[in-house]
């Protein structure tokens, strides 16, 4: 199968599914109200409509969705154990789920960015003997539930070293100003932060506010940018790349907010 073929082949299944079938609709739909209105107003209407339509598209274009989160995702940096106090801080807000058979032993369990922040940071915490911080509160549910699902879970990951997990926290703002009162209490100076890569610069930002005499290591995870390939599907509509779109600017707008109002 040649390359146009395949091209043609990969589009169409695109167009007859969502989300790709709705857009076809749409701009049908839009397409003949502009050929058919003689209203100068309405036909000014229906081809601003147009215009948001092919905006909505782009941004359910996996290529648009690489390319907002190639603009937050950092690389993973080479990290040593150069002698200085460290302290492992993982982020928690990738939430968790309710588990349909529940018994009062465990109720929750990690949703998928949860588990790889948790994960990336015990991995650090264990390969180098430092101590590691969870940071974040349930949204509602039990706390003591959460503190105890977090503690198994490092229990069966095997991590013997000092855990300290702090449920005050909200917010990664909130996260943050945490985080400074362990480290600036028991003398830590690198502090290697464990998130989601998506997250990381906002993350990064926020920290710098609150320890601004900490060395602050970015560990990410999950990175979204790497996950869409660049070939002929990049320019057909995906949910999942909609989804992105919307969580990376997100980010950059919260970015910009929290800039504006401590700047």
């Amino acid at each position: 199968m040649n390359t146009l073929i395949y091209f043609l082949y990969k589009f169409a299944g695109a167009t007859v599914t969502p989300p790709g079938c709705f857009f076809v609709l749409l701009f049908l739909l839009l397409f003949l109200g502009v050929l058919k209105t003689k209203e100068r107003v309405t036909k000014r209407i229906y081809i601003f409509l147009i215009f948001l339509v092919m905006l909505m598209y782009i941004l359910f274009m996996p290529l648009t969705a690489r390319f907002l989160m190639s603009c937050l995702e950092p690389e993973r940096p080479v990290l040593q154990d150069d002698g200085r106090p460290t302290l492992v801080a993982v982020l928690a807000g990738g939430g968790t789920h309710p588990l349909p058979n529940a018994t009062p032993e465990l109720s929750i369990e990690l949703a998928e960015q949860s588990y790889q922040r948790l994960a990336e940071g015990v991995i650090v915490a264990k390969r180098n003997n430092w101590p590691l911080i969870y940071s974040g509160a349930l949204d509602d549910g039990d706390p003591a539930a959460y503190e105890t699902l977090i503690r198994t879970q490092l229990a069966i990951w095997g991590l013997k070293g000092e855990v300290i997990i702090e449920m005050a926290s909200r917010t990664t703002w909130e996260n943050m100003q945490e985080i400074a009162k362990v480290a600036e209490r028991d003398g830590y100076e690198r502090v290697v932060i464990s998130t989601t890569a998506y997250h990381m610069k906002r993350s990064l930002w926020m920290a710098e506010q609150h320890m601004p005499g900490i060395e602050l290591i970015p560990w990410p995870s999950g990175w979204r940018s790497t996950s869409f390939r660049l070939d002929i599907n990049s320019f057909a509509p995906s949910a999942r790349a909609f989804h992105d779109s919307c969580t990376a600017m997100r980010e950059i707008i919260g970015l910009m907010a929290y800039k504006l109002r401590y700047f």
